[in-house]
């Protein structure tokens, strides 16, 4: 896969390969190479997390005026 002026380096194409070692990218201009991260490597990855709705607010009652 090629990621387009993805090179933090020098702006240029990113290409992904594989070797023994695993999954690397590799910058087609300049040479550039780092480890492509695995999927599940994410830092959020696996958590389970529970949102806390906001809480309703009380609504005020209208006073009601009699006639007199």
């Amino acid at each position: 896969m090629m990621y387009l002026k993805e090179c933090p380096k020098c702006h240029g194409d990113l290409v992904s390969g594989e070797d023994n070692h695993g999954r690397y990218l590799s910058c087609i201009q300049c040479g550039y190479m780092r480890d492509e991260p695995a999927e599940d490597t994410h830092a959020l990855a696996g958590k389970t997390f529970v949102i806390d709705a906001p809480k309703t607010v009380k609504k005020r009652q209208k006073k009601v005026r009699t006639a007199a």
